[in-house]
């Protein structure tokens, strides 16, 4: 067999590993989308205006 080519078994194995790596990054991926979405504070009041401050 040629030195360049690689043996069926090697790429079995190469193909193997993708697919469980690919498995491993969606499950991962999964459990993200899962989780509640952040909240950024975007429009959120952080604290009472003091007393006579305009309110905006």
């Amino acid at each position: 067999m040629d030195q360049r080519t690689p043996s069926r078994f090697r790429l079995e194995q190469y193909f193997r590993q993708t697919i469980e790596q690919t498995r491993e990054l969606l499950r991962q991926s999964l459990e993200l989308l899962r989780q509640p979405m952040p909240d950024t504070f975007l429009g959120h009041k952080t604290q009472e205006p003091f007393p006579g401050q305009d309110v905006e």
